[in-house]
């Protein structure tokens, strides 16, 4: 009887535990990128300003006058990532701000660590991109980007329950 428990139990945490990180996942390769909402297609974009800071939201998955969806991703000496906006000058970097909001500023410190995966449910099926707040000390900050329309801009960045969370991963060309 005990062992039939341990075995249900086991085989319960397996499953909660593929529901976090599909066994498909794989780690982003470094490249430029674009994240469409999968609800409606919306990218996440930033704005273009001479310093290459502000609010990230959704908006059209597209290079305009004012704003950009390219996203360079690049894997940091630690293992975590940057997100930045491709060929912003000075360098800047996809931050989550204490509001846990999510915004273009200096690329220099925790609040900027991310880990980006990828993955598909196979052949003819979106190709998903998972985007985690991961910084070293597991602060409150912890979390996934959401696209949340209860949010201005609809973009926050939650702790779970609010999981999975994915995107439509595009390469940007």
């Amino acid at each position: 009887m005990r062992s039939r428990i341990i075995a249900v139990t086991a085989a319960a945490l397996a499953a909660t535990a593929a529901l976090a990180q599909p066994a498909h996942a794989a780690p982003l390769v470094d490249g430029v990128y674009r994240f469409a909402a999968l609800t409606d297609g919306k990218c996440l974009v930033w704005p273009k300003t001479h310093a290459s800071i502000g609010v990230v939201s959704l908006g059209d998955c597209a290079e305009t006058a004012s704003t950009s969806a390219n996203w360079q991703v690049l894997r940091r000496p630690d293992g975590m990532m940057e997100v930045s906006p491709s060929g912003s000058n000075p360098r800047t970097c996809l931050k989550v701000t204490s509001q846990h909001s999510v915004s273009v500023t200096s690329c220099g410190d925790r609040y900027a660590d991310w880990a980006v995966s990828y993955g598909s449910d196979g052949p003819g099926s979106v190709v998903w991109a998972d985007i985690e707040h991961t910084p070293g000390d597991f602060s409150p900050s912890y979390g996934k980007i959401v696209d949340d329309p209860g949010v201005t801009g609809r973009i926050v960045v939650r702790q779970a329950p609010v999981e999975p969370h994915y995107w439509a991963l595009q390469l940007a060309g």
